[in-house]
């Protein structure tokens, strides 16, 4: 029952922002994975051992696959609104001329621009501060209502919620985008206007420190409604959506 419990918290552990960073380690977690499985046996043991003695053994392969990718699932849902966040911080480097400028990556394997390294960090940071690591512990527990160990996988459901979060995620890397967009747009018509008038001056290259102080100060004004939007719509999934 123990090691039922821990395929579906550590499955959402596995894809969960935090604790899936690449940063890392495998051994960290493989500690952490156990500590919140043996926080919630309390509530949950019980149940799974009345649906393991009805199960023969033979079944029990398929419980742990059932099992793991349910809480995979619920950890990739969580994992979309980082990687929206990170889309809309790297479409918004590309905007203000930071995108040739490579980063430490954080969250990810791959090197990414700077300020996504600098929002998924703040975004991770938020996420814990707030407590709403604790709010996905309590989505875990209550998905044992719905996908109820033993029963089969509700393949048409968990594909529905994860369509559902992709387009939740990506209308929200787009809202969170579009201020930058704007900007690009309207900087990149000036100066396509004044390269006309001073053709023989390079209007690009000689205003790029200009454009990228602009970026920075429109991120500055936009700063506090980027982290309350994420974290918004991150806490209105967790109470009122996914399962």
């Amino acid at each position: 029952g123990l090691a039922l419990l821990f395929c579906r918290i550590g499955g959402c552990l596995l894809f969960a922002p935090g604790l899936s960073s690449p940063r890392v380690p495998v051994q960290g977690w493989l500690f952490a994975a156990p500590a919140p499985t043996a926080a919630l046996s309390p509530l949950l043991l019980g149940e799974m051992t009345k649906v393991l003695a009805g199960l023969p053994r033979a079944q029990h392969v398929f419980l742990i696959l059932s099992e793991t990718l349910a809480g995979s699932a619920i950890g990739l849902m969580a994992r979309f609104f980082l990687v929206g966040l990170q889309f809309a911080a790297t479409a918004a480097s590309n905007f203000i001329g930071l995108s040739g400028i490579p980063g430490v990556p954080l969250e990810e394997g791959d090197t990414g621009s700077p300020l996504a390294t600098l929002v998924s960090s703040a975004a991770v940071m938020m996420i814990f501060v707030m407590g709403l690591h604790i709010e996905l512990l309590k989505a875990l527990i209550e998905s044992y209502q719905v996908i109820v160990p033993g029963a089969g996988l509700p393949m048409k459901a968990l594909a529905a919620n994860l369509t559902t979060a992709a387009a939740e995620t990506t209308m929200l890397a787009l809202r969170l985008a579009a201020p930058f967009l704007v900007y690009g747009v309207i900087v990149n018509f000036a100066l396509g206007i004044g390269n006309r008038f001073a053709q023989q001056l390079s209007v690009y290259h000689a205003t790029t420190g200009v454009v990228i102080l602009g970026g920075f100060l429109l991120l500055y004004v936009m700063w506090m409604d980027w982290m309350l939007a994420f974290t918004g719509a991150y806490q209105a999934w967790l109470v009122e959506g996914g399962f």
